[in-house]
């Protein structure tokens, strides 16, 4: 694979990892791209115009407005490096990262159009380690794409033509824990006085359960609906970005906070094993 290109695809579970992932790579010397879908190299944009143009608008409800995970939500660049990072909207999605795999495998076949595409691809996966553990995380990527050898967190494997690697956020000195864990530590440390407030702010306030459920109205009636939406971790975050970027989301506080700097991300023991996958 040496005398080939690689391409380095992306799939986490959401906008807040896409934040943290391209932020890291900014500080790696990599770069977005501001290119329109057309002036990718081929067989890029032609793959990304055809997801986009098949995405009939005409039988969208409105006020839909979720992004296909098939087409990237950041493109970065770093010289001869192409990076694409998709985010799947939520946990669990095995059956996305299928059809993510395969849509570029695809692309690199037998045929006479395609089999001199010097390209190979490395595919990079990003969870929370939640309460199952970075260990079991693992395990299920393993299983999931029948792999013949376990995966070792931020470690890069062989699979088939390609490579495969897997990432999972946890707290430092525990196999539990989110990427919210990670951007807290460094948050705190520039002022633990204000870490406590927010803290003590969140503790005293808190809400019971059924309201922090979503609440529908119809009529007269007001009807809660699905699971709690409070995280506290989320709300830590938040509250300190609002004290910067009033009514800003966890994805721009993430991506434009000064309370992650690019020391803490050059200090960071998981941001340098995740800086390394892309070596």
């Amino acid at each position: 694979m040496s005398d080939k290109k690689r391409i380095t695809i992306v799939a986490c579970e959401g906008q807040h990892d896409v934040a943290f992932i391209t932020r890291i790579l900014h500080v790696a010397g990599y770069i977005t791209s501001k290119k329109k879908i057309s002036t990718f190299p081929s067989p890029f944009d032609s793959l990304f115009k055809n997801i986009a143009t098949s995405m009939v608008i005409a039988d969208r409800k409105l006020g839909y407005q979720s992004p296909n995970y098939l087409l990237p939500s950041s493109a970065l660049e770093k010289e001869d490096e192409v990076i694409f990072i998709h985010s799947l909207n939520g946990d669990g999605r095995g059956e996305e990262r299928s059809i993510l795999i395969n849509q570029y495998s695809d692309l690199i076949g037998d045929d006479d159009f395609t089999k001199d595409l010097e390209y190979y691809f490395r595919f990079l996966f990003f969870f929370d380690a939640d309460s199952d553990g970075v260990d079991e995380r693992l395990k299920c990527i393993v299983k999931e794409f029948n792999l013949s050898s376990p995966l070792s967190n931020g470690i890069i494997s062989t699979y088939s033509n390609n490579q495969i690697g897997c990432y999972v956020y946890h707290e430092n000195g525990k196999h539990t824990g989110v990427l919210e864990d990670i951007l807290l530590e460094h948050f705190s440390k520039k002022n633990t006085d204000l870490f406590d407030n927010i803290s003590g702010f969140l503790s005293s306030n808190a809400l019971e359960t059924d309201r922090t459920k979503e609440l529908h109205l119809n009529g007269d009636n007001e009807i809660r609906k699905g699971p709690s939406k409070y995280y506290l971790k989320k709300s830590q975050v938040s509250l300190f970005g609002q004290l910067q970027f009033s009514g800003m989301n966890n994805s721009v506080i993430i991506s434009r906070s000064d309370f992650l700097r690019k020391a803490d991300i050059d200090n960071c023991a998981q941001c340098i094993l995740i800086k390394n996958m892309f070596d």
